[in-house]
């Protein structure tokens, strides 16, 4: 029985991979058999295998409301990070016209959508709010992931196009929940085990009781038996929904456990902060994470008055190491017994 077994963190696989290269001992037979290796932040170093809805994201994408002709803006990203050919070979299986916008440059997307008749998104929740904001587009159907979406923020989405449904899922471990057209919950997919544990004790909780997600997958060659991902979620029902779907469902992600802080879809340690201030010849800083107008913010605090140039360098640095940006504030002290990672947004809420 699985519960026999102890559970790997996610939070572990970069050492493991630094042990073992470049999988960390998962990756079964011949390498060459892969279509695509990944690299995300940590690092970590994901094949993927085949090429046709590759991380499983088809079904909810359907349950979230895309189907067939529908032309769809994927803005997540296709560099080295896997959720932009993920989703894309998702919609593609649906029957859907894909435009590979992937990350950033948004007055090009925005004129893109003046342009071109869109009807659906693919990215995260704060990008898609800039995007309407920007273009005045109306959408049809958008499919939001990697980021907390609160109810009062769906409902200015939804007042400036349509239906607004939240996927989950991980680099390593592909499609693992999704909204239907009920919201009683997102539904966990049933072509993989998937168990809500106790951090503690690494053993199922009750129904209903908060935990964090365990995922084992049934990959002949890069398989993984009872991977944590370090989010906290918990079981709403295992009723059948009123969509006529039967598989359980969860509230979302609650919260975190572990060192891991997800921002924008990349998950940021903090090691990463260490490593890039090192670079730089400074000890003392933080990255402070916030929630600014429904838009997480980065802001390296540090007391060195350093030069606008040596400023830029060290951003640089900093967003190679967390591919995401972020700006300087020089403060007047950092306590150097505080953490160099910050998480200063509101627990997130079932």
């Amino acid at each position: 029985m699985l519960t026999r077994l102890t559970p790997v963190a996610k939070s572990d696989l970069a050492a493991l991979q630094v042990e073992d290269p470049p999988f960390g001992g998962f990756f079964i037979g011949d390498l060459s058999a892969s279509s695509r290796i990944f690299m995300s932040p940590g690092p970590i170093y994901d094949a993927q295998l085949g090429t046709t809805d590759i991380g499983g994201f088809a079904r909810g994408l359907r349950a979230g409301g895309l189907t067939r002709g529908d032309i769809v803006l994927n803005t997540f990203a296709y560099h080295l990070t896997p959720a932009g050919h993920a989703f894309e070979s998702g919609a593609l299986s649906l029957g859907c016209v894909v435009v590979p916008a992937g990350t950033g440059n948004t007055e090009q997307q925005a004129r893109l959508l003046k342009d071109l008749p869109v009807t659906g998104y693919m990215g995260t929740p704060s990008f898609l709010g800039m995007l309407v904001e920007r273009a005045d587009w109306r959408f049809k159907t958008a499919c939001v992931a990697a980021e907390k979406l609160t109810e009062d923020e769906r409902a200015v989405l939804e007042s400036r196009g349509g239906h607004v449904s939240q996927l989950y899922g991980t680099a390593d471990l592909g499609y693992l929940a999704g909204e239907c057209e009920a919201r009683a919950g997102m539904h966990l997919t049933e072509d993989k085990v998937i168990e809500i544990l106790d951090p503690a004790t690494g053993q199922p909780v009750p129904e209903g009781e908060i935990g964090q997600v365990a995922v084992t997958t049934f990959s002949p060659t890069y398989p993984f038996v009872r991977l944590t991902t370090g989010d906290l979620t918990r079981v709403v029902s295992s009723e059948v929904c009123e969509c006529g779907r039967t598989s359980a469902r969860i509230a979302g992600v609650l919260g975190r456990v572990g060192p891991g802080v997800k921002v924008r879809g990349m998950f940021v340690y903090e090691h990463h902060v260490r490593a890039a201030l090192a670079r730089h010849g400074l000890g003392a800083g933080r990255l402070v994470i916030r929630r600014v107008a429904g838009q997480d913010t980065l802001t390296l605090e540090i007391v060195e008055p350093l030069s606008e140039e040596q400023q830029g360098d060290l951003l640089r640095t900093l967003r190679d190491e967390i591919k995401l940006r972020a700006e300087i504030e020089i403060v007047p002290e950092v306590d150097a017994e505080t953490p160099q990672l910050v998480d200063a947004r509101e627990i997130w809420q079932a």
